[in-house]
């Protein structure tokens, strides 16, 4: 068996995720911090008043989380600049159109959103895929795609009763941010308070869905992540 030649890594030349133990636990710094923005992205969310600074504020912090997001994964320098710049971008034609146009360009920050939802799931993975163990990088992994699965469905709802037109809520004519984020986590873990319910078909439905999507999650996703935290993974078989 061959030796690594020295300042190389073993197994490997590229120094992947999850080959060097010193580089892997490194991302757990980086994971802890997309989890932190994603919990603060959700407080925004909630507690900012209804309003277009609000929408300006929340395209600058979505931005912010994409590109930690991206560095977790480890991708190549170049890439990173690349994305950075067209987040950059995003981020000041987001916030420009917000505050020439007010509540009618909120569609841009919710474009945002939606990047976010994408690319932060497809960086973790990306960034754990090649790790040789379960370590604590992978919980605060599974965290943070916990978090992003309620985003997701508070961007559904959202999505839904603007193609509609229709209230998505029983007791709200029409919603804000805020409620939908609300009600998305509190349908998410399953508390159910019953102050926010859906008044439509899809809207019922939306909310099966994502009962249903938190629940397997936490028992299975996650419970199976601690468990192993230490453990060593089979090697992926090359194709």
């Amino acid at each position: 068996m061959a030796s690594a030649a020295p300042g190389e890594v073993a197994g490997g030349r590229d120094g992947i995720a999850g080959t060097d133990p010193a580089e892997a636990s490194a991302s757990a710094p980086r994971l802890a911090l997309v989890c932190a923005l994603l919990f603060a992205v959700i407080a925004l969310m909630i507690l900012l008043p209804r309003g277009p600074g609000t929408s300006a504020i929340l395209s600058v912090v979505v931005g912010g989380v994409l590109l930690v997001a991206v560095t977790a994964a480890r991708v190549p320098m170049r890439w990173v600049v690349r994305i950075s710049i067209v987040v950059a971008l995003l981020a000041g034609i987001a916030v420009v159109m917000i505050l020439a146009f007010g509540d009618t360009a909120t569609t841009t920050g919710l474009g945002m959103t939606t990047l976010l939802v994408i690319a932060v799931p497809v960086a973790i993975v990306s960034g754990l895929r090649d790790a040789r163990t379960v370590s604590i990088q992978a919980v605060f992994g599974a965290i943070a795609i916990y978090l992003i699965v309620g985003l997701a469905f508070a961007l559904a709802a959202n999505l839904d009763a603007r193609l509609s037109g229709d209230a998505y809520f029983a007791q709200v004519h029409t919603a804000s941010l805020s409620q939908y984020v609300y009600f998305s986590y509190v349908t998410l873990a399953t508390l159910g308070y019953g102050d926010l319910t859906p008044a439509t078909a899809v809207g019922r439905l939306l909310s099966v869905f994502e009962t249903i999507a938190g629940s397997l999650y936490l028992v299975t996703a996650v419970s199976l992540i601690v468990s192993r935290v230490g453990a060593e993974r089979r090697p992926r078989s090359p194709r």
